[in-house]
């Protein structure tokens, strides 16, 4: 209490003159540098370090006539014709990789098969990343896998712990059956739990098995998977450490996740089940394109007023009034917001051709603003969840990625699910530093023009 009794009877200069001979000196410094350290030091920003693609050796690639030619073959896909008219113009090339349990007769369902292909994508992508970084793996705080497909026991998450010695008490989580936008689900998930740890580092795995679940009968919405979805994944490092702010590419600005599942169409449009003969694949719905057009719009009307310009709110808040209040205007359409004043690069979902295209008609986007989805599309097929990490990677094969670029990636997925994010470049992307991107070898092929019908 003598501390107190000394500050009621002085005034200011008294105080300090006291404060600076008193014993009390050293604990409130000592006090004031722990309080600086615990708002200031403990890093509330989310960085994304690095990233890494999986791509495999030419051994798996399969060109579109190879695929054509293993449906006419087997006994199991009596629908060769249709295959080839969604092939010829899914806007997929003969560059992409299928794994070696699928161009077989017959086809290879074993889970051999498909732990092999995990195992492939998986430890490649994080010993790759490991290795650039010099990174311990037990320095690991949080583990993070998603496959929509595929949950064996022990998980994702426990394989990449046994394989590279990650420390007993790693945070570990696998998701399963979140869709094509799964990715974004765990950067959502790494994000808050960043929140909560200090001073942590979050490893991230997203990819899709493609041999688990290729579809043998003749549902032609159901035919559309064995289509589209090639081989892929990727290694995302995030981390909250202060010391990683200098060396990280991006510094996440904001995530915003959408869920329609409480409506039936956006619940079956993307749905694995079982045909009447009892095969079972995943059916795209006919409605998937009005279902995502409705899905983003909705996520945009969440998190549009964080990232547009004032002048591109205002525009698109009289369209609404206008339209609210003048009859007449009801029958025009609401002003869509240019949002490539707010973003310098976009980086699509590559579902397939006609999704690519539906959003930047939605969006009113120029052919360059898309390019790197479909270049993606093009080169290395639907790889689901982990399809927007090759767009960017593309980007920065390019060179285009500058330091202060904003970048939007935006993911879809079953459910039916819309996710963004927002990640803002806070360093110079190295080019002579880019021998780990997926791009690198090839990069000075693209762009090209993709034809309307793939030759084969």
């Amino acid at each position: 209490m003598e501390i107190f009794n000394i500050l009621e009877n002085s005034n200011l200069i008294e105080v300090l003159i006291l404060l600076y001979h008193s014993k009390y000196l050293t604990l409130i410094a000592l006090t004031t540098i722990a309080i600086y350290f615990w708002l200031f030091r403990s890093s509330k920003h989310v960085y994304l370090v690095d990233f890494i693609c999986f791509r495999a050796s030419n051994s798996y690639r399969t060109p579109i006539s190879s695929i054509i030619e293993h449906a006419e073959l087997s006994e199991d896909f009596g629908t060769g014709g249709f295959l080839t008219k969604v092939l010829e113009r899914s806007g997929i090339g003969n560059e992409c990789y299928v794994p070696s349990s699928i161009p077989v007769l017959p086809v290879d369902l074993s889970l051999n098969s498909t732990m092999a292909e995990l195992e492939m994508v998986i430890f490649s992508t994080v010993s790759d990343l490991f290795t650039k970084h010099k990174l311990n793996p037990r320095s690991i705080d949080v583990l993070i896998t998603n496959c929509s497909l595929v949950c064996p026991v022990p998980s994702l998450a426990t394989m990449i712990i046994n394989k590279f010695g990650l420390r007993s008490n790693v945070m570990s989580y696998n998701l399963s059956g979140m869709g094509c936008s799964a990715g974004l689900l765990s950067v959502s998930l790494a994000k808050d739990l960043l929140r909560v740890h200090k001073n942590s580092t979050v490893l991230v795995l997203s990819m899709e098995s493609v041999s688990s679940n290729p579809y043998k009968g003749k549902v032609k919405s159901m035919l559309l998977a064995n289509c589209l979805f090639r081989m892929g994944g990727v290694a995302i490092l995030l981390s909250n450490k202060t010391n990683y702010k200098h060396i990280a590419k991006y510094e996440l600005q904001h995530l915003t996740r959408t869920h329609l599942g409480s409506k039936d169409t956006a619940y079956k449009c993307v749905f694995q089940e079982a045909d009447e003969e009892g095969c079972i694949g995943v059916s795209l719905s006919r409605s998937i394109l009005q279902v995502a057009s409705e899905a983003m719009k909705t996520n945009m009307s969440t998190f549009a007023a964080f990232v547009l310009p004032y002048s591109e709110i205002i525009k698109y808040g009289l369209s609404l009034t206008w339209k609210m209040f003048w009859p007449p205007a009801r029958k025009r359409d609401t002003y869509i917001p240019d949002f490539r004043k707010a973003f310098d690069h976009f980086c699509v979902h590559a579902g397939g051709k006609a999704v690519i295209d539906a959003i930047k008609e939605s969006l009113k986007l120029k052919d360059r603003d898309v390019e790197a989805s479909k270049m993606t599309l093009y080169r290395f097929g639907n790889t689901s969840s982990s399809s927007i990490w090759y767009s960017l990677s593309y980007l920065e094969a390019q060179g285009r990625v500058r330091k202060g670029d904003m970048i939007w990636q935006l993911g879809f997925g079953s459910g039916f699910k819309c996710n963004s994010a927002v990640w803002k470049c806070i360093s110079k992307v190295k080019l002579e530093n880019c021998c780990s991107n997926v791009w690198s070898e090839f990069i000075h092929q693209y762009p090209i023009e993709v034809p309307d019908v793939i030759d084969h």
